[in-house]
């Protein structure tokens, strides 16, 4: 083979591997404007709108808190989304006034438990509140038998169980599901798990 040849593979199959990359970053750049928009979608803000209207009427002492706990929500939407990695600890404080939102406009319909002793390690932005998310615009909770949303640390995941007990009316377009199988593909080979019995549905988050 003359150094010619060579020279014609070499720089075909460059551009071929800069064309990959260069697909690679623009699937990443419309996962996170898709995420974005998701997180920041109007029902979102009029829902928590129309819970804000409800304490002010009815507990004042809490607005305070709700509004504090609405706009964190909202500012980590606005400065994570094009990062690729959050620390745990960041990840589980979002987690944690999310779920204060959901508790104030859903009561005891949905019961949550976190138990991450160990939150050294990185993970995805967004990730868990997103099967949180899922798991509770799929399932049926209410006051008189919550639904049971577990958060724990397994090794070198994160797994996010919850009580499969799906609703009728609603059919998912897979989005969160897709964002984060693909997020962790593209960015770090790794993969994230869904399995589903009679009882529970669970997600395994890999931790970087």
């Amino acid at each position: 083979m003359t150094s010619l040849t060579l020279a014609y593979f070499y720089f075909r199959e460059s551009a071929k591997t800069e064309i990959e990359l260069l697909q690679t970053e623009k699937e990443k750049e419309m996962l996170q404007q898709k995420i974005l928009q998701k997180n920041l979608e109007p029902h979102f803000l009029f829902n928590n709108l129309s819970v804000l209207s409800g304490l002010v009427k009815k507990k004042p002492g809490e607005v305070e808190g709700f509004i504090a706990d609405l706009s964190d929500v909202y500012r980590y939407y606005l400065t994570h989304s094009e990062k690729e990695l959050v620390s745990l600890k960041e990840e589980i404080i979002f987690l944690e006034k999310y779920i204060s939102l959901m508790k104030k406009r859903f009561g005891n319909a949905y019961s949550f438990e976190i138990k991450i002793d160990n939150q050294n390690g990185y993970i995805f932005p967004y990730s868990l509140q997103l099967c949180v998310e899922n798991a509770i615009k799929h399932n049926r909770g209410s006051e008189q038998s919550p639904l049971k949303i577990n958060i724990e640390r397994k090794n070198a995941f994160v797994q996010i169980k919850n009580d499969f007990k799906p609703v009728d009316y609603t059919k998912g377009s897979g989005l969160g599901n897709q964002f984060l199988e693909k997020s962790y593909d593209i960015n770090f080979g790794k993969k994230v798990t869904f399995s589903q019995n009679e009882s529970e549905y669970i997600v395994e988050i890999p931790v970087i």
